[in-house]
C-alpha cells in the first residue's frame, strides 16, 4: 500500500472543522480508501530530526517547499496540491449583482491571493473580488467571502459567504495517480463521482479525463455485454484486456491483467496461435467445446496485439433455438389487414391506395420510413390482400440477428457446415417462406457480403445452403423496408446500388407520424380502445409535439395513460414529463438559433451542413471543415472556406454542434438533432 504526506503549517489550525489538512486528507481518502495510507504533518511541529519518508509529500503553497524539503528522503516526491472549490460552495456566488466589490479573506496575502485566481479560472467574473490586508477599513463593503475562514471575516460587512475549504484539483489527483501508479478502475470510478462535485481550474485537463473516463466505461460496458469471450494480448501473450465472458468461459475470478495467457490456461496449448490468423478452430476447456477465433492487430504505435474470441458451442446452439423458438412465437401469418390500419391522412391513404394495387402482383416491394411508423404492419397488410395470403409470411430483422448467425438463417446450412451446426442441418427462411412472403425488415443493416447472395435470389429465385453445392429453387414475394435513406446508404459505399434496384421495383414511403397530425387522437383513441375523453390542451401538447418515436412511441404512452388513469378524462398533465415540457424546449431551441441564419439562401446552406454533419456522424466519418468542404460543393459552388468557418461557429455557439480534439471534427449535440428533425 502506497503512503502520502499532507504537510501544513500548524496543528493548532489543524483542529479547526475546514482546516486545509483535514480537507485535504477527507479528499484523498475519498478518492483512494484502500489504497493509500495518509498521514498529517505540520511545519510548527518539525525538529531538526524529523523525517518524512512516505511515497509521496504534499504541500499546499510553493515557497513551503523550502521549508520541508530538508525534511523528505526524497525531494522527487514533493509535489503542491493546486486546488479549487466545490460546486456547492460557489453557486451562491451568483447571487451577488454584478459589478458588485466582493472582499476575499483568508489565513494570508498567498492563499488569498490564490483562492482570487482560482475563482476567476472557474468562471466568478462578475464581480470585482479585493484582497484582504489586514488592519485596513472595509466599512464601504456589503459582501465579502472565505473559503473556510469566516470567523477571519470583519464582523461589520453585512453578506458573507463561506465557501468551504478548498479541495483538491483534478490534475492533482491524477499526478497523484501517475506518481504512485495507481492505474485501477475503482480508483479512476471515485475520482470521476469526486470529478462531478468540484470547479476545476484546469477544465481543459479535466474535461479531457472526463471524456477519456466516459469512453473507457462504455467501451468496458459494450465489451461485458457481449456474449464472447474477448482477449487482447501482446506478442508474447500477456493479458491488455479481457471482459467478463472470458473470465466466466474459462472460470477466472481475480484480476488477471499483466499475467500471460498460458500461465493461466493450460488445458489449451494457446501459444500455437500466436503466429497467423485463425478462424472456427474447434478447441475444448473442461468439457466445454469452444469455436475460437484469433487475429494479429497491428496499434498505430506499430506495436503487435493479439486478439481471441472465443464462443461456446452449446450457446451457438441455443442461440439458434432461442431464435427459432421466437420465430414460432411471432408466427409465420399476417395478422393484420389494410383494415387495421388507422388513418385520416391524405398521405396514408395514398400508401395504402397504393399498397392495395400492388399487393395482387408479386413484385418486389421496398418501404421506407422513420422506426415506429408501421412498417411490418403494411407489408403484413399487402401479404394478406394477396394470393399469396393462405402461405407463410415470414419476418426477419437484419439489424436483431447476429452477423455470424444471419446467413445461416436466411439459407440453411447442411450437418457439418460449420462448428455447432445442428445434425441433419437447417432450412433457411428463405426456403420455410417457399409460396409465400418473406419480409426482410432494416435491410440496410444487412452485411455487404450477404447483399450479393440476397442479390442472387432476387435475380434467379434461387439459393444455396451453407456447405451444400444443392442449388434450391425458391417461390417467394419478396417485401423489403429501411428506416435509412437508401440513397445515403449507397453513397457511403453500405448498399449496394445494383441490390437496391433490384429491390426497388415497388417503392413505397410511410411519412412520420408529426407529418400526418390529422392521425394523431384518432391513434390515441385507438390504443385506448375510445375508453377515455381527452382535454384540449391534451390534444394541444399531443399534435404539438413531434413523437420521433412515431406509432410505436404513441401506443407506449397510450398504455402508460390507460395504466395510470382514474377516471375518463385525460388531461395533458397526465403526458410523461418530457412530452409537457417539449414546447418550451423547442421555443427556446428557436430563440437561441436565431441568431445563426438570415437570408434564405443561408438557411438552405446551414441546413445542409447540418444534415452533413449527421450523416458524417452516422457513419463515423471525419466531419471537418475540409471534409464538409468537399462534400457541400460537389454539387454546386455554394460555400468559400471563410463562410463555412462562420457557420459553423454560429452553431457551436448555439450549441447544435461541438467539436472535439484533434482531427475527429464536428458533432451533432441532442440539441442539434432535434433542430434538424424540427425543422425538416
Amino acid at each position: 500500500m502506497k503512503s502520502i504526506a499532507i504537510v501544513t503549517d500548524s496543528e493548532k489550525r489543524s483542529l479547526q472543522a475546514n482546516s486545509a489538512a483535514e480537507t485535504v486528507r477527507h479528499n484523498i481518502l475519498e478518492v483512494f480508501s484502500g489504497s493509500v495510507t495518509v498521514k498529517n504533518y505540520y511545519i510548527d511541529k518539525f525538529k531538526d530530526f524529523t523525517r518524512i519518508d512516505e511515497d509521496l509529500v504534499l504541500v499546499m503553497i510553493v515557497n513551503r517547499i523550502i521549508k520541508v524539503k530538508k525534511h523528505v528522503s526524497n525531494t522527487n516526491n514533493i509535489i503542491v496540491a493546486k486546488r479549487t472549490f466545490l460546486k456547492s460552495g460557489i453557486r451562491q456566488l451568483f447571487k451577488i449583482p454584478e459589478d458588485s466589490d466582493v472582499l476575499v479573506v483568508n489565513d494570508d496575502m498567498e492563499t488569498i491571493l490564490e483562492s482570487v485566481s482560482s475563482l476567476y479560472q472557474i468562471g466568478i467574473k462578475h464581480v470585482n473580488l479585493i484582497p484582504y490586508k489586514k488592519g485596513e477599513n472595509y466599512h464601504h463593503l456589503i459582501y465579502a467571502l472565505s473559503p473556510g475562514e469566516p470567523h477571519l471575516v470583519p464582523q461589520y460587512i453585512p453578506k458573507q459567504y463561506d465557501l468551504g475549504g478548498r479541495v483538491v484539483d483534478i490534475p492533482t489527483m491524477l499526478m497523484i495517480i501517475r506518481k504512485l501508479d495507481l492505474n485501477e478502475k475503482r480508483i479512476h470510478q471515485n475520482l470521476y463521482s469526486y470529478y462531478q462535485k468540484i470547479f476545476s481550474s484546469n477544465r481543459s485537463e479535466s474535461d479531457n479525463y472526463s471524456q477519456l473516463m466516459t469512453r473507457t466505461e462504455q467501451l468496458d460496458n459494450l465489451l461485458d455485454l457481449s456474449t464472447d469471450g474477448m482477449l487482447l494480448t501482446d506478442k508474447n501473450g500477456e493479458i491488455l484486456v479481457c471482459n467478463r465472458r472470458f473470465k466466466e468461459i474459462f472460470e477466472i475470478k481475480d484480476n488477471v491483467v499483466g499475467k500471460i495467457i498460458h500461465h493461466i490456461i493450460h488445458e489449451i496449448d494457446l501459444r500455437k496461435y500466436y503466429q497467423g490468423d485463425y478462424s472456427d478452430d474447434l478447441v475444448t476447456f473442461k468439457n466445454k467445446s469452444l469455436k475460437l477465433e484469433k487475429k494479429n492487430i497491428t496499434h498505430y504505435n506499430k506495436k503487435e496485439r493479439l486478439y481471441f474470441k472465443f464462443q461456446e458451442v452449446t450457446y451457438i446452439k441455443k442461440l439458434e433455438q432461442d431464435l427459432s423458438r421466437k420465430l414460432r412465437e411471432k408466427g409465420q401469418i399476417a395478422k393484420y389487414s389494410f383494415d387495421d390500419i388507422v388513418y385520416s391522412s391524405s398521405r396514408i391513404r395514398k400508401a395504402i391506395d397504393k399498397s392495395k394495387k400492388i399487393a395482387t402482383t408479386d413484385l418486389t416491394v421496398l418501404i421506407t420510413g422513420e422506426s415506429g411508423t408501421g412498417k411490418e404492419v403494411l407489408a403484413q397488410a399487402i401479404h394478406n390482400d394477396s394470393l399469396r395470403k393462405t402461405q407463410p409470411f415470414i419476418a426477419i430483422n437484419g439489424a436483431a440477428i447476429p452477423e455470424n448467425l444471419l446467413e445461416s438463417e436466411l439459407f440453411g446450412y447442411t450437418e457439418g457446415s460449420f462448428t455447432g451446426a445442428l445434425k441433419g442441418g437447417k432450412k433457411g427462411l428463405f426456403e420455410r417462406a417457399n409460396n409465400g412472403t418473406i419480409f426482410l425488415d432494416e435491410i440496410g443493416d444487412m452485411p455487404i457480403h450477404l447483399q450479393s447472395k440476397l442479390l442472387r435470389v432476387l435475380q434467379e429465385r434461387q439459393i444455396t445452403p451453407l456447405g451444400s453445392d444443392r442449388i434450391i429453387d425458391i417461390d417467394v414475394r419478396i417485401i423489403a423496408a429501411t428506416h435509412k435513406n437508401p440513397m445515403d446508404m449507397i453513397a457511403n459505399g453500405n448498399f449496394r446500388k445494383d441490390l437496391f434496384y433490384r429491390l426497388n421495383v415497388f417503392p413505397i414511403e410511410l411519412p412520420p407520424l408529426r407529418k400526418r397530425k390529422e392521425d394523431i387522437m384518432l391513434l390515441f383513441r385507438h390504443f385506448t380502445r375510445n375508453s377515455f375523453k381527452f382535454t384540449d390542451s391534451f390534444m394541444e401538447k399531443s399534435v404539438s409535439y413531434p413523437w420521433p418515436g412515431n406509432i410505436r412511441e404513441l401506443s407506449n404512452i397510450a398504455i402508460y395513460i390507460s395504466t395510470i388513469a382514474e377516471s375518463d378524462t385525460i388531461t395533458a398533465d397526465m403526458l410523461p414529463e418530457y412530452i409537457q415540457n417539449h414546447q418550451d424546449e423547442l421555443e427556446s431551441l428557436n430563440k437561441s438559433s436565431s441568431n445563426i441564419i438570415s437570408e434564405k439562401s443561408e438557411i438552405d446552406v446551414t441546413m445542409k451542413i447540418l444534415k452533413v454533419i449527421k450523416i458524417l456522424n452516422e457513419i463515423e466519418k471525419t466531419a471537418g471543415r475540409k471534409h464538409l468542404l468537399e462534400i457541400i460543393n460537389e454539387e454546386d459552388k455554394l460555400l468559400t472556406e471563410s463562410k463555412l468557418r462562420r457557420i459553423l461557429d454560429n452553431l457551436k455557439k448555439s450549441e447544435l454542434i461541438f467539436s472535439r480534439k484533434g482531427r475527429s471534427g464536428n458533432y451533432l449535440t441532442e440539441k442539434g438533432i432535434l433542430f434538424i428533425r424540427q425543422n425538416s
